[in-house]
Parts: structure tokens; sequence; C-alpha cells
């Protein structure tokens, strides 16, 4: 498999609170233009800039998610393009669905800011633990558990993703990096070391673009004319479609599905995927506890 070729994850370009260049660098430094069809860049957001993400390295707490404003990931599908994938979840919803089919892992994710140990991750593993908490037998008492799914269950919090092919992604997109900076214009996250990121076909600053998510709930899977390289926006049910597969279960019954190797890797592969070692320890540094009674803290930049 072509991750396998990527070097150690602790070694790649990384800036916290960058996700958008860092996933932009390792798409420039390690990925090949023949395999660019195989890569999709995701961004995470919605309308109301809140949205939470289990398993962060920035938790205070492992049982309660970080509220992002917006966050980018990276998908790698080995056997097909994005506009196939499209296509072909369209047509699984047009044939009659089984009562139950177990998810499959068609596609991995690249997220530099995750504490999932498995690296890249099988998309049903980081799935199941990104987007629901963990498994009531990880709570005190298992009330809390739904206490929380209750408070994310708002439509604040509800998750849209932009799916943007990686090719389109190097070629447009640019940030000067002024959403870093308060109103006296000091870096609210010291920035990365690299140069700003001006994609070769990008004319202008177009990170405000990327992350434009406003009324996403009404938007249409469609390219917006002119400004196709923006890819589309898709919700969460879609994504599960797209780059997952078979019948989406109960969220702690996925959770349990997906805690383990896909059967498809060898030990070796398991092996080299598995980079326990490589987590850091999450620090109990100035991040505000998101839990169930503080889910309205202030969303912190992507």
């Amino acid at each position: 498999m072509e991750f396998l070729q990527l070097p150690p994850r602790e070694t790649l370009p990384y800036t916290s609170c960058y996700c958008e260049e860092n996933i932009y660098k390792l798409i420039e430094t390690h990925i090949t233009s023949t395999s660019l069809k195989h890569y999709t860049v995701i961004f995470l957001s919605n309308s109301s800039k809140c949205i939470p993400v289990f398993s962060q390295k920035i938790q205070r707490h492992p049982n309660n998610p970080t509220i992002w404003d917006y966050h980018v990931i990276l998908a790698y599908h080995p056997n097909h393009s994005l506009e196939e994938l499209l296509q072909q979840s369209k047509i699984r919803e047009e044939v009659e669905e089984q009562a139950f089919e177990p998810a499959i892992t068609k596609s991995y994710i690249y997220d530099l800011d995750t504490t999932i140990p498995t690296f890249p991750c099988p998309f049903p593993t980081y799935f199941a633990q990104t987007f629901s908490p963990p498994p009531s037998s990880a709570f005190e008492d298992p009330l809390d558990r739904v206490l929380l799914q209750m408070a994310l269950s708002r439509n604040i919090y509800n998750r849209y993703f932009r799916l943007v092919p990686a090719n389109d992604y190097l070629d447009h997109f640019r940030s000067g990096r002024d959403h870093m900076k308060d109103n006296e214009g000091y870096w609210r996250a010291e920035p990365p070391v690299w140069d700003v990121i001006m994609g070769a076909k990008a004319t202008a600053d177009s990170f405000d673009d990327y992350i434009d998510f406003g009324e996403c709930e009404s938007r249409a899977e469609a390219l917006e004319d002119g400004r196709e390289y923006l890819g589309i926006i898709v919700g969460e049910e879609r994504l599960w479609e797209v780059f997952g597969g078979g019948t989406r279960p109960d969220v702690e019954l996925l959770d349990i599905m997906t805690r383990t190797v896909p059967e498809e890797l060898s030990g070796e592969e398991a092996s080299a995927t598995d980079n326990s070692s490589l987590v850091p320890e999450v620090s109990e540094a100035s991040v505000p506890l998101v839990g169930v009674s503080s889910l309205q803290e202030p969303s912190i930049l992507g």
C-alpha cells in the first residue's frame, strides 16, 4: 500500500493550529503527481464554526471533544478517484439496502492532530473514534455519555465536509495567514517556518473560500460555477457513504467493530502503521474543558 512509503508521522511537516498548511505540505512533499487522484483534502466545519471532534491532541480529557472552528484532514483512497467514489455511493443508494452489511475499509485518513495510533487510519476506525464519544465503558457513569450525545445533537454542532481533490488544492490554495492574527496584529499561534503558501493557479487569498460553510445545511451537492476547485460540501451521512461502506450501525457498535486493525492488513503492515509510540502525551495545558456543561465555549482556531 502506498501510504507505507511515507515517512513516520513525527517527521512530517507540522505546525499546531495550521492544519490546512500541514496537509498542503504533506501532499506537496510526499505525494507524487501520478497518485494525486487517489487523495482528497477534507475541510470540516459548519455555518456556526463549531464542530466537535474527538481523539485530538489538545483535548484536556479523552471523553470530551475539541470544538474546532474548522479542521483539515487528508483521505487516501487507493483504488478509486473521488469522482468514482461519489458515483459508486450514489449507485449504492439506488440498490435496495440489506438488513446489515459489515463496515468495509476502502479509504484511509491522515490527520496530523489525532491521537489515534494507527497512521494513516482506516476510515471506519477514524469515523468511529473521531465523530462519536468513547464507548460507555470509558465513562464512570454511562449516563454521562448519553448526556454528552444529547448536548452534541444540537444543530449548531452538525458537521459538514468540503471534499477537494488534492491536485486542485495544490493549485488553488493560498493563505496569507491573516486569520491567525488578532486585531492588534499579534499571532494567535506561532506561524510555520516555511513560506506562506501560494498555489500555482491561485490569484488571490483563497483560505476564506475553503472554510466558507455558510448555509451549508441547504447547499446542494454541486460544484460552484467558476470555482470548481473548491469541491463540494456534504453532510456526515454522505461522508460515510463515500469513504466508508456497508451499513452504518449504532455508534457504540461501530466503535467496537472498528477499534482493531483491519483484516486486510498483514501482520507486517499492521506493525508498520501502528505508530502508537509517536503519539505525544496530551498535556493539561490551557485548553478549556469541553464537556456537557461547557459546550458553549468559543471554538478553537483550526
